[in-house]
């Protein structure tokens, strides 16, 4: 073959690749979604989460719909399909005969399903990228007048399939003065969740924790129990857990560890706006009344308000309250608290 028709021959075999793979990415995006005013949108369901469908177009760019504005979705792929009282369904998703009704279609039975109860759609067979979610924040602060600096970083990953959703979530607080010691606040958990019937669900909690103010060098816990999803809606969540937990303490003054067994009540709620700019508020609860050391229990509260100020980059703002009625250290405080402000990008 001459020179001349071999570089036609990689000219003609390179175009034949990226006809393929353009004819490949047209065909996958044949889902439709009708919205409410008429508009017609052909292209790729990705997942509807906390009332909005991230959605692919034909010209590749992915939009945000809100659930509550959307018509219809007709699609062959396979989903799973979630709704407020916890039941779950798997199969395509097609119209109803009724327009406030989306029909699930399975591989033995269809479902008839009210769009407005409709709270989780997630895609079979997606890559771990796909349905990974998460965030990071970073906050930085400086007083000259007290020479005071605080630097704050976090995040977390949640990976959920049918019926587990774990979470991985990192936060870090170190603050700085002229006059007192380096003083830092560290968090790394692992909680796991597997759904039960409807609403229920089993729980697990592994955690490291260390806190300088509260004279906690290190506090190794696991823990679980059995929750349940009281409130599960487009725009919120509620959740609460009850069950015991083990914990190993080493203190900052101290060189023996001490072991103790507490209970764990957990309560947390969720709320979201739609709306731009997009905001999401988030507080959470946990109660340790120990059960080692009868009399003594400690609490954790965490409030959250995050506000959308451009594509997925957030203004963060944090207030964090823990108290122990009997710290274990003798120079140790019983309550330590902060608040916060950083900027936090979701994925």
């Amino acid at each position: 073959m001459s020179a001349s028709s071999l570089k036609h021959f990689h000219f003609f075999f390179i175009a034949i690749i990226i006809l393929f793979f353009n004819f490949i990415s047209f065909a996958q995006k044949t889902d439709v979604v009708i919205l409410k005013n008429g508009d017609k949108l052909t292209g790729e369901v990705k997942y509807l989460r906390v009332g909005i469908l991230t959605y692919k177009t034909d010209n590749m760019e992915t939009v945000e719909i809100q659930w509550n504005k959307i018509k219809s979705i007709e699609t062959n792929n396979f989903f799973e399909v979630e709704v407020a009282d916890g039941r779950v369904y798997f199969g395509s998703i097609a119209p109803s005969d009724d327009e406030e009704m989306m029909t699930v279609k399975g591989v033995t039975l269809d479902h008839n399903l009210f769009m407005k109860y409709v709270v989780r759609i997630n895609r079979i067979k997606e890559s771990f990228w796909d349905i990974i979610e998460g965030s990071v924040k970073f906050g930085f602060s400086f007083t000259k007048a007290s020479q005071i600096g605080q630097i704050s970083l976090g995040g977390n990953a949640k990976y959920r399939t049918k019926i587990n959703l774990s979470e991985l979530a990192l936060n870090s607080v170190i603050t700085t003065t002229d006059k007192e010691p380096t003083s830092s606040k560290n968090d790394l958990s692992f909680s796991y969740q597997h759904n039960l019937r409807y609403e229920w669900f089993a729980a697990g909690i592994a955690s490291l924790q260390e806190n300088s103010e509260l004279g906690i060098k290190l506090r190794t816990s696991l823990g679980g129990g059995i929750g349940n999803n009281f409130i599960q809606t487009q725009n919120q969540w509620l959740y609460t857990l009850a069950g015991l937990s083990v914990n190993r303490e080493v203190k900052t003054d101290q060189t023996e560890a001490v072991f103790n067994v507490e209970g764990l009540i957990n309560a947390q709620y969720q709320f979201f706006k739609y709306e731009h700019p997009k905001a999401t508020f988030l507080t959470y609860t946990y109660i340790f009344p120990s059960l080692s050391d009868l009399g003594r229990f400690r609490l954790t509260y965490n409030a959250e308000l995050s506000w959308e100020m451009v594509l997925d980059f957030y203004w963060d703002l944090t207030f964090y309250f823990e108290y122990d009625n009997q710290p274990q250290s003798e120079s140790a405080s019983q309550s330590d608290y902060r608040i916060e402000t950083s900027i936090k990008y979701i994925f």
